[in-house]
């Protein structure tokens, strides 16, 4: 049924579960009201559409073709935001999300069998393919798979929709880790033509994008969904409500008006009884979507020669050729290099694994080189190297194919620690200028933009403190300061103490800062502290940027009882902005019980009996750190010796040894490790 669909209401991103799985849905409703709020002139863009695709409908309607010929060719390039995470998915899993798009578009896909007989007839071959660009907008070659590293991969929205290429050239999709709180039920949107100016096209999250890799089959048809969208179609429910709240309509003569679905309803007919509801269409919510329709065709293809969103270009004979969709010999690109490695914090005698992830053309051979690293060069593809002195190194790769070489070289990248360059009891407070960010330690700062300093316009006793401007940060942004190395070795019960000061911009904001341990110079993390919104503020809601009082801060306790013993102990500060208010952190003080070196054996020992008392079975229990001569007796209160257990060499590791005594009474476990005497009582009970 046809309906004008310039009246866009806000329709909010829903969550549901089938067969035990979550499926996120689709926000293109909530971007495009936005849009419209933010420029109520694009309404005439629409407006401009909606009168030429009802011409064009009065013109083509009812007219099929669809023999297979393929129409228009669309070319497409895929920009994967990524931090190195998972989110860097592989270049199978991009070109299975085309060939799905393919399948569905040209009605090859085997599912159509299942669709009700109501639209048998009626199921459409849209006769549109969709190419990945051979030629970038700079007239380069590409694969039509550009690899963007970004922290914005995180609570992304349309700021992380970056490098487009021109929209009257190429469909844009970006894939990204996850949706800001603003989307974050959402697994993809989109914008329709003459709406989204440069951030046109489709942006997904990750496991959403093909049926392999990271994504999987249930979750592969979103993208048919969303450049439905890019293509002019509504969702069949017309967009104006959540699916399953009351009827609507989306503007396409075929497709029965319905409520939406969300689930896979074959015989739904509530908006008009007996009219059974296209359930089964890709605009549908339904988990059973295997089809568009003749009249989503003829509107899709309206979109596609139309001005509006310069859609009727990107189909066009030149714009094929001057992006390489033409059907000529696809070119094999140069690479562009990148690469990673599995640790890029370590110890002094650490081996580092580095991985190749160049991407746009394949190489078939590497020359690394590793400043400070053993090796100190390699043309290995996945090399291992050694590095044996602290101190921050470069790395080099320069990656070749038969089409040429790039060369790229990451500053800093690898920081390997020696011993530890303070003990406890620590303290800081920022007062002396140079003091931060600590002897050997460090802030991380992947973005390059504001991140930790010392300022000396706020101190909880003094002047200065440290700051994160989370005010004018980018919202997801993540950075942290590691402090300098500290030795716990003698230290038992080891406690941290600091004070904060945040403030919230409003009540959703949500700064979060947490603290954490590691006694590996940074391979691993132990977390021992979080807070966000408003349990991390101490001031309330403060709209402007936020400076404390000295009544605006808070003491912190944080127990670090997992690091004690340890000889090089790390602490980390990690804020991840919310765009919502400054945080500062003074008074730092790291305290506990100091103990003797014979202290110190006898914790790391772990010499234990469990249970006691008993009723005649125990467990004896120890720790060697290396191995050592170890003598082991249960006696009697006088000395006597009722059972030699172990007398002989024993290698590093937990032991334990089952004791049987059937006799009530006292008894003394004695242990000698390396010379050196532990004893024991054990209570054997009647």
């Amino acid at each position: 049924m046809k309906k004008s669909l310039l009246a866009f209401v806000l329709s909010l991103t829903i969550v549901w579960t089938s067969n035990g799985q979550e499926r996120k849905t689709c926000a293109t409703d909530e971007v495009n009201q936005e849009a419209i709020r933010n420029n109520p002139a694009l309404l005439q863009q629409r407006d401009q559409l909606e009168q030429y695709t009802s011409s064009y409908i009065h013109n083509h309607e009812g007219q099929r073709t669809s023999d297979g010929t393929i129409l228009y060719v669309i070319p497409v390039v895929f920009h994967i935001v990524h931090n190195y995470g998972p989110e860097n998915i592989s270049d199978e899993q991009i070109i299975d999300a085309v060939r799905i798009l393919n399948r569905d578009y040209q009605k090859d896909n085997a599912d159509t069998v299942d669709v009700v007989p109501a639209f048998t007839n009626n199921i459409a071959d849209i006769q549109v393919e969709f190419r990945l660009a051979n030629i970038d907008n700079h007239g380069n070659c590409t694969n039509g798979i550009d690899r963007i590293v970004s922290p914005l991969t995180m609570n992304a929205d349309d700021n992380a929709k970056l490098n487009p290429w021109p929209y009257q050239n190429y469909l844009n999709i970006w894939t990204i880790n996850t949706f800001s709180s603003a989307h974050s039920g959402a697994a993809a949107y989109a914008y329709y033509p003459g709406i989204g100016g440069s951030a046109d096209g489709v942006i997904a999250l990750y496991t959403y994008v093909g049926s392999i890799g990271a994504s999987s089959v249930f979750n592969s048809r979103t993208l048919t969904h969303e450049v439905g969208h890019c293509f002019n179609l509504a969702h069949t429910w017309g967009s104006t409500n959540q699916p399953g709240v009351a009827c609507g309509d989306d503007g396409v003569s075929d497709t029965p008006e319905t409520m939406g679905w969300t689930s896979c309803n074959l015989t739904a007919s509530v908006c008009n009884p007996p009219i059974i509801e296209n359930v089964q269409n890709y605009m549908e919510y339904s988990f059973c979507d295997v089809m568009f329709t003749e009249g989503q065709k003829t509107r899709m293809h309206a979109a596609l020669n139309s001005a509006v969103g310069g859609r009727n270009n990107l189909w066009q004979q030149a714009n094929l050729v001057a992006t390489g969709t033409d059907g000529s010999p696809i070119q094999t690109c140069a690479p562009n290099t990148d690469f990673e490695a599995d640790n890029i914090t370590v110890c002094a005698g650490a081996t580092v694994n580095f991985h190749d992830l160049c991407w746009n053309g394949n190489p078939t051979s590497w020359s690394w080189t590793f400043p400070g690293g053993t090796p100190a060069s390699s043309t290995d593809s996945f090399p291992a190297i050694t590095y044996n002195t602290a101190g921050t190194y470069d790395v080099t790769l320069t990656a070749t194919n038969a089409t040429g070489s790039d060369t790229y070289t990451r500053t800093s990248y690898i920081r390997v620690s020696g011993p530890p360059s303070d003990t406890i009891p620590f303290s800081e407070s920022f007062e002396v200028a140079g003091t931060f960010p600590g002897t050997d330690g460090f802030v991380v700062n992947p973005d390059g933009g504001t991140t930790w300093s010392r300022v000396t316009t706020a101190g909880s006793a003094g002047v200065a403190s440290i700051r994160i401007n989370n005010y004018t940060n980018v919202s997801g942004q993540v950075d942290q300061w590691v402090t300098t190395g500290l030795d716990f070795s003698n230290v038992t019960l080891p406690s941290l103490t600091f004070k904060v000061a945040n403030a919230q911009r409003n009540s959703t904001s949500a700064d979060e800062l947490r603290v954490a341990g590691s006694n590996n110079c940074g391979r691993t993390w132990n977390y021992r502290y979080t807070k966000s919104g408003a349990s991390l503020s101490t001031a309330g809601i403060v709209s402007s940027s936020f400076t404390p009082n000295s009544s605006q801060w808070r003491l912190e306790t944080v127990n670090l009882n997992p690091f004690a013993l340890k000889p090089n102990v790390r602490l980390m500060f990690e804020n991840t902005s919310d765009r919502g208010n400054n945080t500062y952190i003074d008074e730092i003080n790291i305290t506990g019980n100091i103990v003797g070196v014979d202290e110190v054996e006898e914790v790391q020992l772990g010499f234990a009996l469990y249970p006691n008392p008993t009723a005649g079975s125990t467990t004896v229990q120890f720790l060697l750190n290396e191995g050592h001569i170890v003598q082991l007796d249960v006696t009697d209160i006088t000395g006597r010796i009722i059972s030699h257990i172990v007398n002989s060499d024993l290698a590093g590791g937990l032991h334990e040894y089952n004791l049987q005594i059937q006799s009530p009474g006292i008894y003394l476990v004695d242990l000698t490790v390396a010379g050196k005497r532990h004893v024991r009582k054990l209570v054997v009970s009647e």
